[in-house]
């Protein structure tokens, strides 16, 4: 925005932040939005989610400073549609609005109508999932025309990596505009390691020297397939621990990858969702963290695996190649590669391990969160607006 002034570091900011599911939901992007929120909450600005109504929620409470609202949705041939979605937003008065995601309701409902909105607005897409999951017409559609015209509307676009950054430059967005602000954890939850770690790992019932966890879920993109394959060609070297919820009807779900890992004897178990206690228990149980992503918009866990001065070994996606330039993990390409990474990690884990919790004191919430408000404060107008009536 021309002629802007940039707001002093001490004054408030009122932040509005649509994002596809909130807390009690589990998942990277909810999480990295919390992280968002609620850092800025304890930092004395203002700050309001818009999401959907989860089971057993209200429609509106205040979780750790931030004020949360949530929709209802309608479910139109399996499209989630909110109710009075945009009515809210024209209710709101805010300093800028931070989209979060793509292609899913909170944004989509919201494109078409962008430039109706005075207020600065800035879109987080977390990546491109569907550009790089699905094929077809309906993604040429709306990658290669709908959506670079549509981003116009955004005063600045936060870029979780390098990739995502040179990938929206190419559609034709101000590379201006792009700041590439890597995502960021909560380093004091890693001080000090959990207490029940070892009886974590006694409750896995793995005989194997080594194991693995992965943690994320079982969607087609997180291709746990591609672990268990690569575990089981270990050769009983290396076990693996599976965390997170399951997505029946794909060839990825838990029931196609317990099948493989029957056909190809392959020391795994299958711990579905657990609570942020059990998770970080698993995490420090476990030798080396694992991811076998097809896509990822950062892969926030490869940080949390570095806090906790774990290895990694990760297919090429997100995040994972910048992280591996730091020395904390090793990033793949291939099944054979991750298989040969894991064979040859005993002897460097430590050596990665140590790398690791150097190089995630960069990787701090409070460093995410100067470079978010840094750049809210960059594209205010002289005086604060709200929306349109």
């Amino acid at each position: 925005m021309s002629g802007a002034r940039v707001r002093p570091p001490g004054e408030c900011v009122r932040i509005i932040l649509p994002i596809l599911r909130y807390v009690p939901a589990l998942g990277g992007a909810t999480r990295l939005v919390q992280l968002l929120a609620e850092g800025s909450a304890a930092r004395g600005h203002t700050v309001t989610v818009i999401t959907q109504m989860e089971p057993d929620t209200p429609a509106e409470e205040t979780i750790a400073g931030v004020r949360v609202l949530r929709l209802g949705m309608h479910h139109v041939a399996g499209f989630r549609v909110p109710k009075g979605y945009l009515r809210l937003l024209r209710s709101l008065d805010a300093d800028v609005l931070q989209q979060n995601g793509n292609r899913i309701w909170n944004v989509d409902y919201y494109l078409p109508f962008a430039n109706s909105f005075d207020w600065p607005q800035v879109i987080m897409p977390m990546g491109f999932y569907h550009y790089w999951m699905r094929r077809g017409f309906i993604r040429w559609l709306y990658y290669d025309r709908y959506l670079p015209n549509r981003l116009r509307a955004f005063d600045g676009y936060f870029a979780l990596t390098q990739g995502e950054r040179d990938q929206v430059v190419s559609w034709g967005y101000p590379a201006a505009r792009v700041r590439v602000i890597p995502v960021g954890i909560d380093l004091a939850e890693f001080a000090h390691p959990p207490e029940h770690a070892e009886s974590a790992r006694d409750g896995w019932g793995l005989s194997t020297p080594h194991v693995a966890v992965y943690a994320g879920g079982l969607f087609d993109n997180k291709r746990v397939d591609r672990l268990i394959r690569a575990v089981a060609a270990t050769c009983g070297a290396w076990g693996l621990v599976v965390v997170g919820r399951d997505v029946p009807g794909t060839a990825y779900d838990r029931a196609h990858c317990e099948a493989l890992a029957r056909e190809l004897s392959a020391p795994v178990r299958f711990l579905g969702p657990v609570s942020r206690p059990a998770f970080l228990g698993s995490l420090y149980a476990a030798d080396a963290y694992v991811q076998g992503s097809a896509f990822e918009g950062f892969g926030i866990t490869l940080l949390e695996a570095m806090a906790a001065g774990r290895p990694f070994v990760a297919f090429d996606a997100g995040a994972a190649r910048e992280l591996s330039e730091t020395g904390a993990g090793v990033c793949v390409r291939s099944e054979d590669e991750m298989t040969r990474a894991l064979v040859a990690l005993p002897e460097r884990a430590a050596e990665l391990g140590k790398a690791g919790l150097a190089a995630v004191r960069e990787y701090s919430v409070d460093r995410m969160l100067d470079r978010a408000l840094e750049l809210y404060r960059s594209i205010q107008p002289g005086e604060t607006v709200g929306v349109r009536g």
